[in-house]
């Protein structure tokens, strides 16, 4: 701009340039964007009359998840009728892109009634697709990418079992072997950073990081999927591996996910503004793409609640996961929308607990499968009863009720098959002074669901399903104290109480049985027993004392095993006998292999500073192998799936065991000729290297001595006469007497 002075100003406005004032301060051009526009579709249709009620429910809806500018939902109208009707569809403006982004993110696919699920997609989208090509292109074929078997391992030709061993900071996954040390599959240092979990069917298995998961599997123990959940803690999977529930007690901060992950990464972050403050989160175990993620569970004044692992409880067939806020409702999700069944919790006044059926149930009058279904029981208040409630999903109609009264506490038992539930009541005395146990047993599967109510007269402090057959049979570790022992930080008690173990069983009504229910078969007294572990395919239980400093004893049950004396007294409990007793020295777990045949106890790290490691035993008892680890810290079997026999297949094994048995004898044979062909091979290597070595010195022995006499030396001359003195001691056994010490 040119500089006026009074002498030379301008005659008009005109004549001054303002170009370097223009080019200082140009303001661009903002290129128009409807990127936070989303088109929502699939809404009722209504007329003017209902219009402004649909616009403030979708306001309602949409202002979750960012701000809709004032006027901001447009429903074009269709007049052809004569009557002016909503098309169907609306336009809702954001006031910014990200928040149009949040709002499809979590609300495509939301249930606004019975027939409406709304779609939501970005308008953009929209422009996007009117400009596609109408003439096909294919697409171009990505090259055949062969993914490992998830389930190779059940392939193994002789049908071993894997189990998972972590020690210090290795993780290892070793093959199970009988007569032999067991074979290590793969080892890695640092796999894990806190410890390791095998998903429900054996497919996958899970390390904990700081970062978040990662799930492993296959023959080659690839990364097949990874969850970002900064200083995850507790880790739970569905039932058929679908889907994957994870917990950190720290909330989720998208900026600090950000820099974890560092810049340029930014786009592997799962969550978005509306996932801030949430300390669970449900994901796709296949995919790894983040589902939902959920808020802490608070009370009505909106403080934090203490809650149980797993906060979700799933249906066993996965349509269906529930969580319990104690003392106010149920909230139960459908899994294929993650969202409220009928969009809103069930309100249930002193609701304590809650547990799914684990099973579909199929109806022996019309042989239909029911609908899925779950327990939940509530404490007496004021003149209102406890009470036991069974509850169909999803229509949550009541399919069985129980009044109960001067309840402590109760706790829920399912049948594994879903045949019954038990529901283990811890009553007062009239007096207040002392408690003791009832056991009100529902028979789920038949008709009007009947209840047998055991009444013991101490406390039933653990109680455990066995998990097959059609008896219903049962155990019970029940005491006349209650109290806990005191534990320290690890849970490891001082002493081990004084515990009696019973065994029960449902009697139908016959000859030797004249009243039909659950009958007593039988009662180890004086016992110090704390846990209790049928195999997985029942028969043998173990009776064990855990997680104590004083006692570690582990008894050997077989429910089945002197049947002579059973049927010649009348009664099945005196098959019942402890065929074998064990001891390992500070003993903190047991667990049973998929099989039922081997079982290992394990002593953790985690939980004292005692010897650590392992023991396996097969299921009568007998221990096959000891490890001494140091620092050990846990040992897993990995789970098997589902056997895809049907029971008339299994049946046919079972009649033509001894062919099969001879078949596989005939295998460990060889295997163990094998094993013995290669130790043979091994020292017959050691004697050929030990023959050579001693024919390299005797050589260069000879060689040195002929240099040496060339050189004047005189060998020693040993005359005839000289003796030598031999000592031969001869020790002779001349008695022998063998006591056994109990």
């Amino acid at each position: 701009m040119s500089v006026f002075t009074e002498s030379n100003l301008p005659a008009s406005e005109a004549e001054i340039d303002f170009t370097d004032l223009e080019n200082q301060y140009v303001v661009p051009e903002q290129e128009e964007t409807l990127e936070n526009v989303v088109v929502v579709d699939n809404i009722p249709v209504v007329d003017e009359s209902k219009e402004e009620k649909l616009v403030q429910v979708l306001k309602k809806i949409f202002k979750k998840h960012g701000t809709v500018k004032a006027n901001g939902i447009h429903m074009p109208k269709d007049s052809s009728s004569g009557k002016p009707k909503t098309k169907g569809y609306a336009f809702v403006e954001f006031e910014t892109a990200q928040q149009a982004q949040a709002a499809i993110f979590n609300l495509n696919g939301y249930k606004l009634d019975k027939s409406h699920s709304l779609l939501v997609n970005a308008f953009m989208d929209v422009e996007r697709y009117t400009e596609v090509n109408d003439a096909y292109q294919a697409p171009p074929e990505a090259p055949f990418e062969e993914r490992e078997h998830l389930r190779s391992w059940l392939t193994d030709e002789y049908g071993r079992d894997q189990f998972a061993v972590y020690a210090d900071q290795e993780l290892s996954v070793f093959w199970n072997e009988t007569a032999h040390p067991a074979e290590k599959a793969i080892s890695r240092s640092n796999w894990t950073e806190a410890y390791a979990q095998w998903s429900p069917l054996g497919s996958f298995l899970c390390t904990v990081h700081e970062q978040g998961l990662v799930l492993w599997g296959g023959p080659s123990w690839k990364k097949l999927a990874r969850f970002i959940h900064r200083k995850v803690k507790l880790v739970d999977f569905s039932p058929s591996e679908r889907y994957l529930v994870t917990f950190s007690a720290d909330p989720i901060s998208v900026d600090a996910v950000n820099q974890m992950l560092g810049p340029g990464n930014e786009h592997q972050n799962p969550y978005t503004i509306d996932d801030e403050g949430h300390t669970v989160c449900v994901w796709d175990a296949h995919t790894g793409s983040l589902l939902r993620s959920f808020p802490p569970v608070r009370s009505e004044d909106g403080k934090p609640v203490k809650s149980s692992w797993p906060q979700f409880k799933w249906s066993p067939s996965e349509k269906y996961f529930a969580r319990l806020n104690q003392n106010v409702s149920l909230s139960i999700y459908e899994a294929s929308t993650m969202s409220l069944l009928d969009k809103k919790s069930i309100k249930i006044a002193g609701i304590q607990d809650f547990a799914w059926c684990p099973n579909l149930i199929v109806d022996p009058r019309t042989g239909t499968t029911r609908p899925e279904m779950l327990a939940y029981w509530t404490p007496e208040e004021g003149n209102l009863p406890a009470r036991v409630t069974l509850m169909s999903v999803p229509s949550q109609a009541i399919v069985r009720t129980k009044n109960l009264f001067s309840v402590f506490n109760a706790s829920l038992h399912w049948h594994p098959k879903g045949q019954a539930l038990c529901v283990r009541v811890q009553r007062y005395t009239k007096s207040k002074k002392s408690r003791f146990t009832n056991l009100e047993i529902f028979r789920a599967y038949e008709r009007d669901v009947p209840v047998d109510v055991i009444e013991l007269k101490d406390c039933a402090v653990a109680f455990d399903w066995e998990p097959v057959g059609d008896n219903l049979r049962f155990a019970i570790i029940h005491t006349d104290d209650p109290t806990p022992p005191i534990t320290n930080s690890t849970g490891i008690a001082s002493t081990a109480v004084n515990t009696s173990v019973s065994f029960y069983a449902f009697e139908r009504k016959g000859k030797l049985v004249k009243k039909e229910g659950f009958q007593l078969l039988k009662t180890f007294d004086r016992k110090k027993v704390t846990a209790l572990k049928w195999s997985p395919h029942g028969r043998h239980i173990i009776l064990a004392t855990l997680r104590t400093i004083s006692t570690f004893e582990l008894d050997f049950v077989d429910t089945d095993f002197d049947q002579a004396a059973a049927n010649k007294s009348g009664n099945p409990g005196d098959a019942i006998t402890i065929i074998s007793t064990g001891e390992h020295y500070g003993v903190t777990d047991l667990e049973w292999d998929p099989t039922g045949r081997f079982v290992v106890t394990s002593a953790s790290s985690w939980r004292h500073s005692m010897e650590h490691g392992y023991i396996l035993w097969d299921f009568k008892g007998e221990l096959i192998h000891k490890a001494v680890v140091e620092r050990f810290k846990q040992l897993l079997w990995r789970p098997r799936p589902r056997s895809l026999l049907t029971e008339e297949m299994k049946r046919e094994v079972r009649k033509d065991l001894k062919s099969f048995a001879k078949e596989f004898d005939e295998q460990d044979e060889r295997r163990l000729h094998a094993a013995d062909a290669e130790l043979m091979a091994q020292r017959r290597r050691l004697v050929t290297e030990w023959n050579t070595w001693r024919e390299q010195v005797d050589e260069m022995l000879s060689r040195e001595t002929d240099e040496a006499l060339q050189n004047g030396y005189k060998l020693p001359i040993i005359s005839d006469d000289q003796e030598f003195v031999v000592d031969e001691i001869v020790e002779e056994i001349i008695d022998e007497k063998e006591e056994i010490i109990n």
